[in-house]
């Protein structure tokens, strides 16, 4: 197995892994299942069928050593270089670091815009996209008595809830990232196109994983839910019917351990019966107010303008001294080391982690390794 580098990919390895994004059925784990193993995305390329049927199977090895279509490759860099687009590849500083601690986060994002920088408050606004005045002023309310912590709003640009998020976002004075289930050049619904340019214009970030020469497809949303679920440490469900995309959200969000927030309705009201269900089968906490959210977050208030200072140490639990007083002695560790180091079961190690980087006292560093302050 070879070690993986502590360093940012070349623009090099950034082409082979664009590249490996576009072999069939290869998805987001079993790419990085093979980058863990071989340390790079050219050095994948570089493997036997059978070094990499033992990694990743005989079916997805056949596709990687039949996979000659490196001219999408070269055809969706031109686009991003005439369209002003970056490429943010998993190692890249402004990858989101929520969603690097996703077993599924896309290897490769497109991005417009300005992605806020380190730890911060960050929450995804979801909900049907038939809202109800009802959902528009709890959206109102909520938001406005968020302002002195200064979230980042997240949401999928689609009508009803997650427009509505987006504008109360700006109008408030909040950073806001819109995650698209198409391509910069579909901008979908295009009703819309007036907020993508007013997110650009107030600091804001419009992100996709959606290639420029894929047609729209109705799964391209289900895989944007998960970023949105992914890239923030809580999902707020503002109205929904029994079933819908906002429903799926919530449930990605807590398959990656985060918190889910619902707020409750009559039970009579269609766009209210998913919310009540969330909350009645205990997998969203109920939300009146923006208090309730920040009090079970644990927000301290300007948490995103204050200077993480080192007093923050006694705030971590006996689990997150150990890491941080290993990481402080012994230097940067990959997070497999640190689970056998400190006998710690990966689901726990991982939910440490994260908490750690929340709370500024370490850094994640390319190859799943971290460094403490």
């Amino acid at each position: 197995m070879k070690t993986e580098r502590d360093k940012r990919f070349s623009d090099e390895q950034v082409y082979y892994l664009m590249a490996l994004t576009r072999v069939p059925r290869l998805g987001s784990i079993n790419l990085k299942k093979l980058l863990q193993y071989f340390g790079t995305p050219s050095a994948v390329f570089e493997q036997s069928q059978a070094d990499l049927e033992a990694v990743a199977g005989p079916g997805l090895a056949r596709n990687i050593k039949a996979f000659d279509r490196f001219d999408v490759v070269d055809k969706e860099l031109e686009y991003t270089r005439k369209n002003d687009i970056r490429i943010v590849d998993l190692t890249h500083p402004e990858y989101p670091f929520r969603l690097r601690h996703t077993p599924d986060g896309p290897a490769v994002l497109f991005v417009k815009g300005e992605l806020p920088q380190g730890p911060r408050p960050c929450i995804a606004v979801v909900g049907t996209r038939k809202m109800t005045g009802y959902g528009r002023m709890f959206i109102d309310r909520f938001l406005k008595d968020l302002q002195e912590y200064s979230p980042v709003i997240v949401s999928g640009l689609a009508y009803g809830v997650d427009v509505e998020a987006h504008r109360k976002a700006m109008e408030y004075g909040m950073p806001t990232i819109a995650v698209m289930g198409t391509s910069f050049r579909k901008i979908y619904p295009p009703v819309h196109r007036k907020e993508y340019d007013m997110i650009l214009g107030s600091g804001g970030a419009v992100i996709t994983e959606t290639w420029s020469e894929e047609n729209t497809d109705p799964n391209f949303f289900l895989r944007r839910n998960r970023i949105v679920a992914g890239m923030t440490e809580a999902t707020v469900v503002v109205e929904s019917a029994a079933k819908g995309g906002a429903l799926t959200t919530a449930e990605m969000a807590l398959s990656y351990n985060r918190d889910v927030f619902a707020v409750p309705g009559r039970i009579n009201d269609i766009y209210s019966e998913g919310c009540n269900r969330l909350i009645a089968t205990d997998k969203a906490r109920i939300l009146l107010s923006a208090r309730d959210l920040v009090a079970n977050l644990n927000w301290p208030a300007r948490q995103a303008t204050r200077p993480v200072q080192r007093q923050l140490f006694p705030q971590l639990d006996e689990r997150e001294k150990r890491i941080y007083e290993y990481l402080l002695n012994h230097g940067p560790e990959h997070a497999d080391l640190l689970a056998v180091q400190l006998a710690l079961p990966v689901s726990e190690l991982n939910q440490a982690l994260l908490m750690l980087e929340l709370k500024g006292v370490i850094t994640a560093l390319p190859g799943n390794r971290f460094e403490a302050h």
